[in-house]
């Protein structure tokens, strides 16, 4: 047994093109099958040949929060890839080439040399003991119970499972005896999405954000426009909502900044509408394929003038379920845009959760019908600021982007404008809470994240319970109930994968209390130890 460890570090790497993502997505799932908790956290550069894809396998009998740097097993699948990720291995970990322990060869014997991929799953879980059925129906499950394809990569791992019986086993941690779900992060935002019974979605590809394309044209039940740029996108998104779908678009921050104009028609018009914002390392075209938190305050504050809107920040599965079907409630429910921010790491990792986190029911806001039509006005001045909305062919009325009175007329009034503008900006001054509180009440210091930052803080609180931590799914609006906490704290500490600190930034204008930083901006998420590392 591996010094009574519950958990175990793969990595698998290879050249660009060659199916290392496929594989450690099969490989993953199969694990779950076991009972075993997973983290996939994949590497790749912006090319479509070439390179060093690499991913990290993590599997254990509990819960993984993060990724880490040092591996316990390294599978390479070429010698430039072996020789750059060998110094990752423990002292008392494995390293193994496939040409050498003849994975190549599998791939020469079945005229297909890009089978080795699963002859290496099938070398790795011969290596673990684990029996070849529940790989073997993984495969099934991946590549169809039928054709050449299939039948080749159920050879390569039968293959590769008998030359694991070269080289002595590697005995492994039980797991959990309970079902466990595995899905990337854009697996569980669609699986919410598709909860909240989305009608319409404008997509135009971009990564991280590719999935939920393809995800939601798979399910078919959303329509689905593929626009041929992301400004076609949003305002066709916005049309789709005005005419009474339930409405979004997914991009990343390239794309996000040519949406912006219709984020503002939106919020002056009223009209409710999910922007998924997939964050990657900018600006510009910046590591294209490599994740970042840089973006929050450009969420906060796109758009000339001034408007409501909510930023959602989901840090694991059950968020990104729970929070990709809330975005539509709340766009409904308050006639405003709403962005979903996530990020790479965040989206196309892989993760497991218990079943029965991402099987609960969730509650859907289907909207309320128009009551009455007589002396109907679309901008309605009412006490919440939110105004009862018509469909088309219900009643007449005017939708304008202008300034516009409740009836929806263009107008330059004064007095009016401050009306209108008081009406839209106190219809979120209820929202209620927008964070989660871990540990004891009283710390050494209070740890602040938001988004994808949840899993390694949750990590560090396992090892360090004299700290507590602030997890923020809703960064906007700020959630004042939080202030309290925070101004109670002996220190805060935040912590973010970008340059200044942009929560940072935003918690010490919201509560004038000074916070120190930790700050990542390198394109990679925080792996497990560096937060005890930077602040202990």
């Amino acid at each position: 047994m591996k010094d009574q460890e519950s958990t175990f570090a793969i990595k698998i790497s290879g050249p660009a093109g060659a199916g290392m993502m496929q594989a450690g997505e099969t490989f993953s799932k199969a694990l779950s099958r076991l009972g075993f908790f997973t983290l996939v956290y994949p590497e790749y550069p912006s090319q479509i040949r070439g390179g060093d894809n690499h991913l990290q396998i993590i599997f254990s009998s509990e819960k993984v929060y993060s990724s880490q740097k040092e591996i316990d097993l390294l599978l390479a699948f070429n010698l430039a890839s072996y020789q750059d990720h060998l110094q990752e291995v423990k002292k008392e970990g494995w390293g193994f080439l496939s040409e050498k322990v003849g994975l190549d060869e599998i791939g020469r014997e079945l005229g297909q040399p890009l089978v080795k991929n699963s002859a290496g799953l099938g070398f790795l879980w011969g290596l673990f003991g684990f029996k070849a059925e529940a790989l073997k129906e993984q495969i099934r499950q991946d590549f169809g119970n039928r054709g050449k394809l299939f039948k080749l990569n159920l050879q390569a791992v039968q293959g590769g499972f008998l030359k694991a019986r070269n080289f002595p086993k590697i005995e492994i941690f039980a797991p959990v005896k309970e079902k466990v779900i595995n899905l990337s992060g854009n697996e569980a935002l669609v699986k919410g999405i598709l909860a909240a019974k989305a009608g319409f979605a404008a997509i135009y590809p971009m990564t991280p954000i590719n999935a939920i394309l393809t995800l939601l044209a798979k399910e078919g039940t959303v329509t689905l426009f593929r626009p041929e740029d992301e400004i076609a996108g949003i305002m066709a998104a916005i049309g789709a909502s005005y005419a009474g779908k339930k409405a979004m678009v997914a991009t990343s921050g390239g794309g996000f900044s040519l949406m912006v104009e219709g984020l503002g028609m939106a919020g002056m018009a009223e009209i409710p509408i999910v922007i998924v914002l997939g964050q990657r390392t900018g600006p510009s075209s910046g590591i294209p394929t490599y994740s970042s938190q840089a973006d929050l305050q450009f969420a906060v504050n796109a758009g000339q003038g001034e408007f409501p809107r909510i930023v959602l920040a989901p840090g694991d599965l059950k968020e990104l379920y729970q929070l990709g079907a809330e975005a539509f409630n709340l766009a409904e429910a308050y006639q405003v845009p709403v962005i979903l921010m996530t990020d790479k790491y965040l989206a196309e990792s892989r993760f497991s959760e218990k079943a029965s986190e991402l099987e609960m029911e969730l509650k859907i806001d289907q909207g309320k019908p128009m009551s009455d039509s007589k002396d109907y006005r679309r901008y309605r001045i009412t006490p919440n600021g939110v105004s009862p909305r018509a469909l088309p062919g219900q009643t007449a009325f005017l939708t304008n982007s202008y300034e516009h009175d409740e009836q929806g007329f263009s107008i330059d009034d004064s007095p009016l404008r401050v009306k209108m503008m008081a009406k839209r900006m106190r219809k979120l001054a209820n929202l209620g809470a927008g964070f989660e509180f871990f540990g004891p009440e009283k710390a050494r210091a209070t740890l602040v994240g938001w988004g994808s930052t949840k899993g390694v803080l949750l990590d560090f609180l396992r090892n360090q319970p004299e700290y507590n931590f602030v997890h923020f799914w809703r960064p906007w609006p700020f959630p004042e109930l939080a202030i309290s906490i925070l101004k109670k704290a002996q220190k805060v500490i935040v912590v973010e994968g970008n340059y200044s600190g942009q929560m940072a930034n935003i918690i010490e204008m919201k509560s004038k209390i000074k916070v120190e930083r930790i700050l990542k901006d390198d394109g990679r998420p925080f792996f497990k130890g560096e937060i005890e590392r930077l602040i202990l």
